[in-house]
């Protein structure tokens, strides 16, 4: 997702300055840290973010099998180091701290963190906002991004939510969410095991909808839309295949066909995260823009912006369809182009 958003984003910035895009994670002190560490100078992308945890942790490292057709038929992965630490345990920087020194526009991050490290971070996310509000000339609330990653870490966050339930706290849901309609569907088993989503208190579904049911049947509809009135997330991205994306929240879930084009896969590894990194990279811009243009009425509604940022967000992940590597090439003009062709 970071490497994706550093190119969707590098021609939007001066080389004298680096890029708006940091990537937080840390790293074993092996051989694969290294060659991490390597491997992002290589690509341009900011170091400044990476350290190694306190502790015998190992370089996260993931290993697929793929078929002729580019489709994924097993694969091996370790993970472990994502819940090791948030910040480096060598700094008295805790999540909180970065967050007032960074004062980021987006959180991005996806269910390798763990459960712990979920709450910990959206506890600081919430606190951070809840500040903004008395800081001198105000500054934007951070917006929250949360790729699922897969079935089984989906369900990451919803940890977080049942505890604000338990004690009371108010929630701040997640702004964005990226599932397949797979993880869709856990996600809505667990909160209901939660008791996050009471069935006995569901409304029936009233959204202003452009969703064709040949796109995705109504109850799965509703199992997005159940998600956001519970609080948990506020748009729902619901990645539908060849069919593209689907926007629900609160009001209405809106259809975005994958643009026109034929494409030739060669690998679907991918294509999730750089639909992510690509969607917030996009909106991260726009609503930059949008803020430094106040004064022209009329120039971008955020309905426009979200639309927008979906489509280059399709469009990195068709790149990445077609290429042997795990980000797609030709991510810098992406932005760009469809900027000037609205």
């Amino acid at each position: 997702m970071a490497e994706t958003a550093t190119r969707i984003l590098s021609p939007l910035h001066t080389r004298s300055t680096p890029s708006p895009v940091k990537l937080v994670t840390p790293h074993g002190d092996d051989d694969f840290g290294l060659l991490l560490r390597t491997g992002l100078e290589h690509a341009g992308m900011r170091t400044d973010g990476l350290f190694v945890p306190s502790g015998n942790h190992r370089t996260a490292v993931c290993s697929l099998m793929i078929d002729d057709s580019g489709d994924l038929i097993s694969g091996v992965a370790d993970m472990d180091i994502g819940k090791a630490a948030l910040t480096s345990t060598s700094t008295s920087v805790d999540v909180k701290s970065l967050l007032e020194f960074e004062a980021p526009r987006f959180v991005v991050f996806d269910g390798n963190i763990g459960q712990a490290h979920a709450d910990e971070l959206l506890k600081a996310c919430r606190a951070y906002n809840a500040s903004s509000e008395t800081v001198r000339g105000s500054r934007p609330a951070v917006l929250t991004v949360f790729e699922p990653t897969s079935v089984a870490k989906s369900v990451t966050v919803l940890s977080h939510f049942a505890a604000a339930a338990a004690d009371g706290t108010k929630k701040q849901p997640i702004s964005f969410t990226t599932p397949n309609a797979v993880e869709l569907d856990r996600i809505h088993a667990a909160a209901l095991d939660y008791g996050l989503v009471d069935p006995t208190k569901i409304q029936p579904t009233r959204l202003a909808s452009s969703v064709p049911s040949s796109v995705l049947p109504q109850t799965v509809l509703d199992k997005a839309h159940d998600l956001v009135q519970a609080g948990i997330f506020k748009t729902v991205l619901l990645k539908v295949g060849r069919h593209g994306v689907v926007t629900i929240d609160a009001s209405r879930a809106q259809h975005h066909p994958v643009p026109a084009g034929k494409v030739e896969v060669v690998n679907t590894t991918g294509c999730g995260d750089s639909f992510a990194g690509a969607f917030a990279a996009s909106l991260f811009h726009l609503l930059a823009q949008s803020q430094g243009t106040r004064a022209v009425a009329g120039r971008s509604s955020p309905g426009d912006q979200l639309d927008l940022a979906v489509r280059v967000g399709q469009l990195a992940a068709r790149r990445t369809l077609i290429s042997t590597n795990a980000v797609g090439e030709g991510m810098e003009d992406l932005l760009l182009k469809q900027i000037r062709n609205t």
